[in-house]
């Protein structure tokens, strides 16, 4: 399926029409769906796409001008001893023709020639600019994408003329590979699949979701059995470090000193991991509470891919057993505590509920977060600073209906909370899998899971994209 990928194209298509020479950046994470996304657009236009294997010049080289021979684009292969006569060789190319060409993995050209990137500007500047090339650059280093490719000390800072970051999907694009299954399992798939294109194709709605757990992550030959150590590897040099503090971190860590003590790493060494993860790969997420983000020693941190998250507290945890093969035991464990698992996730996608309707102006906010102290917590607190209003956001994901009590609960917390106290209108909105045993009353907000799951599917999200390009930025588990 192409999903929410819709502006993407579109702005791809428009760099295209406009005839004029285009660099484009296209980076996110691995699997995200970048070459799938190349792959649509050439159903349309003419292209070249080019993989950067090899880590040694003349071997790139070699390949690169394979190809133009294999692409009908030249007779004969092309003797090219350097990259500034493959760009040489591209710009004679685009001169009367419009010539696509797309470099997967381009950082590594970084590694087969520290110069590339350099001779690439002085091209551009010369005569690349003056063609009709449309040149993409894809990468899934994030970090390494936005230094090597975006930031000011880029050597082709300033020739890109477009760019598109392709992130994971969240839950209302997710659920669209998971329509076939009832409501919770949508739910739960997204809890267990994450959002990452690639993972959530691999799932048969034919079979219930826990057979998908088993034959996609839990079997050694499953696809998924070592997907997030063979990034780890791919991405770092010490993936067994990582490994560690991802797992300390499953485990309930959630403070720079608690995820130290339990990973094993140094405190002074942690923080350059953790920007790794946060920056660099975007497994990791920091977070503050609402209005105290300058306060050191505040943070948080947690898992924010559902996948990574998923991984690390049933495969990795239970390793010794998937390794002899015991795949029945684990997915036992899973269905017995899958619920267990699935509130955090839950929590997550109401509040992207919640956000959803502030952006289609339901409500109005002018800040959200999170906030914490002490044992009071909350899973959402939104404020309206212009009218002087707080939402404060709780979500159950229980098999009951859930009773005032929470709702009482909720009041009586949020006393704790100082931003304008008694000044302030509250709103308490409420989220449950299951419904609730009392009825609205003023200042209240009680959102179902079929409410939610009705509000995503009413829109056109088919066709929409969650990626602003200017920025660039079936059957139960339990049956």
């Amino acid at each position: 399926m192409f999903l929410n990928r819709e502006k993407e194209l579109n702005a791809l298509r428009s760099w295209f029409k406009s005839g004029k020479a285009q660099l484009i950046i296209i980076y996110g994470r691995r699997r995200v769906g970048k070459t799938f996304l190349i792959r649509r657009f050439f159903k349309e236009v003419n292209g070249i796409y080019f993989l950067v294997s090899r880590l040694d010049k003349q071997g790139v080289l070699k390949e690169f001008s394979r190809l133009l021979v294999d692409s009908g684009l030249v007779k004969y292969e092309p003797k090219l001893s350097d990259f500034s006569d493959l760009y040489r060789l591209l710009g004679d190319l685009s001169l009367d023709r419009r010539l696509v060409v797309a470099i997967d993995e381009f950082q590594r050209l970084l590694e087969a020639d520290p110069s590339s990137l350099t001779l690439l500007q002085e091209a551009w500047d010369e005569y690349l600019g003056k063609s009709r090339i449309m040149l993409i650059l894809l990468g899934s280093a994030v970090g390494t994408i936005e230094r090597v490719g975006l930031s000011y000390s880029s050597p082709i800072y300033g020739r890109r003329t477009g760019q598109i970051k392709l992130d994971p999907f969240p839950y209302r694009y997710a659920r669209l590979f998971l329509d076939k299954y009832p409501i919770e399992d949508k739910v739960r798939g997204y809890a267990v699949f994450g959002g990452t294109p690639a993972y959530l194709s691999l799932i048969d709605q034919n079979l219930p979701l826990i057979e998908n757990i088993k034959l996609k992550i839990l079997s050694k030959t499953s696809p998924l059995f070592e997907e997030p150590y063979i990034i780890l590897s791919q991405e770092t040099r010490e993936p067994l470090k990582y490994m560690t503090i991802l797992q300390a971190m499953e485990l309930g860590s959630l403070t720079l000193g608690e995820i130290a003590d339990n990973s094993g790493i140094s405190s002074n060494d942690l923080p350059k991991y953790l920007k790794t993860l946060i920056s660099e790969l975007n497994i990791v997420k920091r977070e503050y509470p609402i209005f105290e983000r300058e306060k050191r020693g505040r943070a948080r941190y947690f898992i924010s891919d559902n996948f990574f998250r998923f991984w690390f507290r049933y495969v990795w945890r239970n390793i010794n057993l998937l390794e002899i093969g015991d795949v029945e035991t684990v997915s036992r464990k899973i269905v017995e505590s899958i619920d267990e698992y699935v509130g955090r996730v839950f929590e997550e996608v109401c509040i992207e509920h919640f956000l959803w309707m502030a952006s289609s102006k339901l409500i109005s906010i002018t800040d959200f977060g999170k906030w914490w102290r002490r044992d009071i917590e909350f899973d959402g607190v939104a404020v309206n600073s212009r009218e002087n209003i707080v939402y404060f956001i709780e979500a159950k994901w229980s098999s009951k209906p859930i009773g005032r009590e929470v709702l009482l609960n909720l009041i009586r917390r949020s006393t704790e909370f100082p931003w304008n106290l008694g000044r302030r209108r509250e709103i308490y909105v409420i989220y449950s899998r299951s419904g609730f045993t009392f009825e609205k009353e003023e200042g209240t907000i009680l959102i179902d899971l079929r409410k939610l799951d009705k509000d995503f599917e009413s829109r056109n999200l088919r066709n929409t994209s969650i990626v602003n390009i200017d920025d660039c930025c079936c059957t139960p588990i339990h049956s």
